[in-house]
């Protein structure tokens, strides 16, 4: 049975990154784990450098669900904040030093599994959701998932088009489901 992780990155219960989620989430077959990453109970790195040693994190919290590396899918499902991810997603993020550290402190990169990797992106305005990508892509790499560069949903202006009403963004979001549930 397949097992999706989707990280919301939305503080907005009933906003635009958080429709987009639940279309998805109608279509996914198998467990789906959703993780807030504003109301999650993960702690950002404190830089203790425990993981320097270990490869593995001392802090246990919810991060235990991506440091459990049992999925199938990973998707980051967030808003954009200033061109870039918000805060809370780029903190969680930085949980993944334990990771980093094993491949290039301890020189014994952690056998993770391969998965894949999407992200649905809102943003208002301008869009300017280019710029997110940076972080994606770090992300999508360390946590070993593939795909993902070339399924990203984005439903950009929604401060004049709200997702809900983004027919293009509700199709791709369909699609991408269907990419997550293929072997």
């Amino acid at each position: 049975m397949k097992k999706t992780i989707i990280i919301n990155g939305s503080p907005r219960p009933n906003g635009n990154t958080a429709f987009l989620i639940g279309e998805l989430k109608q279509y996914l077959e198998g467990e789906v784990i959703e993780i807030s990453a504003f109301r999650s109970n993960i702690a950002p790195c404190v830089d203790c450098r425990a993981c320097w040693t270990t490869a593995q994190c001392v802090v246990e919290d919810d991060m235990q669900y991506i440091y459990n590396d049992d999925f199938d899918n990973i998707v980051i499902a967030s808003p954009v904040y200033y061109s870039t991810l918000p805060g809370s997603v780029l903190s969680l993020m930085s949980r993944l030093q334990p990771w980093h550290a094993a491949m290039f402190f301890l020189k014994e990169p952690l056998a993770q599994r391969a998965k894949k990797g999407a992200a649905i992106l809102t943003a208002g305005g301008k869009g300017n959701e280019a710029n997110a990508f940076h972080h994606l892509r770090a992300f999508f790499k360390q946590v070993n998932a593939a795909g993902y560069e070339d399924h990203i949903v984005c439903s950009g202006k929604t401060d004049t088009i709200p997702s809900w009403d983004d027919k293009d963004a509700v199709s791709a979001v369909a699609g991408l489901a269907k990419w997550l549930n293929e072997e």
